[in-house]
């Protein structure tokens, strides 16, 4: 029992010393021997616990994005009965506080980002998987604002435009490169809210066209 203790401990470690390190330096930039040293381990340890260094990596994203998805609920406490706008205006504000944290994420929140800017071959091919419950909700909503006549496509062309929206910001924040007007500005909840809003009008105004476009034929 002593080992299976010894082992459970070696492996948080590891994994509390790894987040922190892809946190400042990202994947590319971090060794295996800089998390074993942090984690006091011996640096045979990853491959032991994890088998590699890139699947250390896509542990610590997972773990990431699930304490995302934790802090910050794609339903926003709003209840399954809402009106698809109120759960669109959720869903948003949800998206948006997630991709531009300014803290309560921590660690977690700039592995996220860093993968944001610079993606990695590693979660790409686990992305599908994790976002999927996510794309699924945002496609429901703007299918029952887009009517029952909306085609795939157009639903597939709503949800795009609505998600990058609130991921072109997280791409530029990755990078360091707001926009002008923002740069200088520190990025409070209440701006945050500010932003999210915003981009809730202008999508519902948009997708409200395409139903009257689908309804006019």
């Amino acid at each position: 029992m002593a080992i299976r203790k010894d082992g459970i401990e070696s492996s948080e470690k590891l994994l509390k010393a790894a987040i922190e390190v892809f946190a400042e330096k990202g994947y590319k930039n971090t060794t295996v021997a800089e998390i074993c040293r942090r984690a006091g381990s011996n640096i045979a340890a990853v491959n032991y616990h994890f088998g590699s260094k890139d699947e250390l990596y896509a542990t610590v994203w997972k773990n990431a994005f699930a304490e995302a998805m934790k802090i910050y609920p794609p339903d926003g406490g709003v209840p399954d009965n809402a009106s698809a706008e109120q759960k669109l205006r959720a869903l948003v504000y949800s998206n948006l506080h997630r991709i531009l944290d300014e803290g309560r994420l921590g660690c977690s929140g700039q592995i996220l980002l860093r993968e944001m800017a610079e993606h990695t071959d590693i979660i790409m091919k686990i992305l599908h998987d994790t976002i999927r419950p996510l794309r699924q909700r945002t496609e429901n909503i703007i299918s029952e604002l887009l009517g029952p006549n909306a085609e795939k496509q157009q639903i597939t062309f709503c949800e795009l435009s609505l998600v990058h929206q609130c991921f072109a910001l997280g791409f530029r924040k990755g990078r360091k490169k707001l926009p002008a007007d923002l740069q200088d500005e520190q990025l409070t909840p209440e701006l945050i809210d500010a932003l999210a809003e915003h981009i809730t009008i202008f999508s519902l105004a948009g997708i409200k066209a395409v139903r009257e476009k689908i309804e006019s034929k």
